[in-house]
């Protein structure tokens, strides 16, 4: 980089950070009155001049340094305090950060997992403002009733019951006026410090936290847009519309924004509250089968399931709400999910471990035979001596994943996200309903979707992605090495070997190489062959063909026999 780029780049940056100096000064005083002020210690030693200033500014808003006077209470209690303190955006990280055991301790999940919003109301003249703005018209004019008291606050919207022109009992969710701009100039902040992080805590590079601060700036500025919650809950309504005991909210499209979302009201209580009132067997058991159905079939949940979000409607139906926050499973991602699941419900340790392997993220070696001994350790410490009925699954998942820490082995967020949602589910399920056997109906979807995975379709279908993949392989494999004969033409590219057994060595490579592509060869049109055998009854082209497959295979195999046995004897 020339050095007129540098010098503009960091002129850019610090005029960034003054802009949001004010900001940035209450952040550090909220974090250091927490108990927070080491972080910004560490940051001192790599950037002296912001970081003392931060925590010289911090120091004096505080009244002294918090790290003195500590209370007694931890620090992972303490940070959704702190979080709560500095408004929406923090709020919204501690919530999202409580999903995400495969990077911060579980006691700092507990503790966030408990962060809710607490805001004051909005002032109805600030609502009435936004949503004619937002839509153009008089409220009087679209709605024939306006409650003028919130149903409920939160730190990016208010929410107010009306009633539409057509006769429609409605919810209008109203984003907070200012907030867009305010997490906007917290999300400057959160990148700025997601770089010193790394900069000064090298413990820390291993969690990533620009690419934390990232994910979180996509899922909030999200959030903001309400039109895709309008989508997702759309969505959501198609997928369950089969479902006589689940309802998802209809949304008024026609008066609806990226800044005001009008949906159907539903009238209800909250899942918890309906304990007594309704069969709670039946309930806990459609919910459980609801988030399989959304993660095994739909490959597509809700990604903040919590009780305040289930309700048990007057009409003994289950409603869904809150649709701002979503998960999605790709096919695969679905088959090794089914996989650990399987591996856990009939006590596979070793499954377990491959399959939890399977799905993580290395972020250093692994010694793999370590890894599965601890997970099996951990696996006998909770299934051995209980029925799998009595077995608290979100304490194995909490386990595991505190596990995988210790081995550098993360778990993918969509992962963690729908581990986290299970572990909701499981633990409203077992309190509305203490009978609730998890494992028994997750079952059905997990053998379900292994056994498509053997169909002839499916075999077929896997066949032809191989061959595809070969043959991409081979047209790709000439130019490549072409490049890498130009580079060594042009000396950009040098091999220096001194071995007296160089030429002997090559040779057995070759032959090994040789071989293993043989006796690759020879398995892929077995299997090919094998995908057939669906056709071989009903049609002769198949029969010959799957023949010609298990002739020229045992064929490759049978020379590779010989050519080995020549060797030996």
């Amino acid at each position: 980089m020339s050095t007129s780029s540098s010098i503009l780049q960091n002129f850019l940056a610090a005029r960034s950070t003054i802009k949001d100096l004010a900001r940035m000064r209450q952040i550090a005083a909220v974090l250091i009155r927490h108990g927070f002020g080491h972080v910004f210690r560490g940051m001192a030693q790599n950037d002296k001049l912001l970081a003392a200033e931060l925590e010289d500014i911090a120091r004096e808003k505080s009244g002294g340094d918090a790290d003195a006077n500590r209370s007694t209470v931890a620090l992972a209690e303490r940070l959704p305090l702190a979080l709560q303190e500095l408004g929406p955006t923090f709020v919204k990280l501690g919530q999202i950060l409580s999903t995400r055991q495969d990077l911060i301790p579980s006691e700092y999940c507990t503790a966030l997992a408990r962060l809710q919003d607490q805001v004051s109301p909005i002032a109805v003249e600030e609502i009435r403002k936004v949503i004619e703005t937002s839509l153009g018209r008089p409220i009087e004019a679209m709605f024939d009733e306006f409650d003028e008291t919130p149903l409920a606050c939160a730190s990016i919207a208010q929410v107010h019951t009306a009633k539409r022109k057509t006769g429609e009992a409605v919810v209008i969710k109203v984003q907070r006026p200012g907030v867009r701009e305010s997490i906007e100039a917290d999300l400057s902040i959160l990148h700025f410090f997601a770089r010193k992080l790394e900069e000064s805590f090298p413990e820390i590079r291993a969690f990533e936290p620009t690419a934390i601060a990232l994910e979180f700036d996509r899922a909030i500025r999200r959030e903001l847009d309400f039109t895709g919650e309008a989508r997702n809950s759309a969505r959501f309504s198609k997928n369950f519309e089969s479902w006589p005991l689940v309802h998802i909210p209809k949304v008024f499209t026609d008066q609806s924004t990226d800044r005001v979302l009008v949906m159907e009201r539903l009238y209800g209580v909250k899942i918890i509250d309906a304990v007594g009132r309704h069969d709670m067997d039946v309930i806990a058991n459609e919910v459980v089968r609801m988030l399989f159905k959304q993660v095994f079939e739909d490959g597509f949940f809700h990604g903040d399931l919590h009780p305040g979000n289930l309700f048990v409607l007057d009409d003994k139906r289950i409603g869904l709400i809150d649709f701002g926050l979503v998960g999605r499973m790709s096919p695969a991602m679905r088959e090794a999910l089914a996989d650990l699941l399987l591996a856990l419900s009939i006590r596979s340790y070793e499954g377990v471990a491959r399959a939890l392997y399977d799905i993580s993220l290395k972020t250093d070696a692994v010694n793999y035979n370590a890894w599965e001994r601890d997970v099996t350790e951990l696996m006998d410490q909770h299934l051995s001596s209980t029925s799998l009925a009595d077995v608290d699954f979100g304490a194995v998942i909490r386990d595991i994943i505190d596990g995988a820490m210790r081995h550098k082995v993360r778990v993918p967020p969509d992962y963690t996200m729908f581990f986290k949602a299970l572990m909701t589910v499981e633990g409203i399920g077992k309190q509305i309903s203490p009978d609730l056997d998890i494992i028994a109906a997750c079952q059905p979807y997990v053998e379900g979707l292994i056994a498509k995975r053997y169909q002839p379709d499916a075999l077929l279908r896997t066949a032809v992605d191989s061959l595809s993949a070969f043959a991409k392989l081979g047209r790709r494999l000439p130019a490549s090495l072409q490049q890498i004969l130009q580079q060594i033409d042009d000396r950009n590219l040098g091999i220096q070997v001194n071995d007296p057994n160089i030429e002997r060595r090559l040779n057995l490579q070759r032959r090994l190489v040789n071989r293993t592509l043989l006796v690759l060869t020879a398995l892929a049109l077995w299997f090919f062959g094998i995908a057939l055998e669906p056709f071989v009854a009903t049609q002769l082209w198949a029969q010959r063909v799957q023949l010609g497959f298990f002739a020229f295979g045992s064929y490759l195999l049978v020379r590779v026999l010989l050519r080995i046995r020549d060797e030996i004897w």
